[in-house]
């Protein structure tokens, strides 16, 4: 059962990673940030960039490091009576 889940999570997220847009964005980050800041509703840049870009890069390490440690969990037995 427990393989099982782990078969699972692993395919989902190469599933999710397939589907993810590797296009290279003309001009970089930096040209789209310095012409398209105001629309995230920040009045500073650094701040836009800080809270639109990092915000999403913090939430994936997060599940990614979760992901981790539910997979060991799993691949170690869980609890030991």
């Amino acid at each position: 059962m427990k393989r099982i889940i782990g078969i699972l999570i692993v395919l989902s997220l190469a599933l999710i990673f397939l589907q993810l847009d590797y296009s290279k964005v003309e001009g970089g980050s930096y040209e789209y940030y310095t012409s398209h800041w105001r629309e995230v509703n920040i009045p500073n840049l650094v701040t836009a960039i800080l809270a639109d870009w990092r915000a999403y890069d913090s939430l994936g390490e997060a599940t990614l490091l979760f992901t981790a440690v539910t997979g060991f969990y799993l691949l170690l037995g869980g609890k030991k009576k």
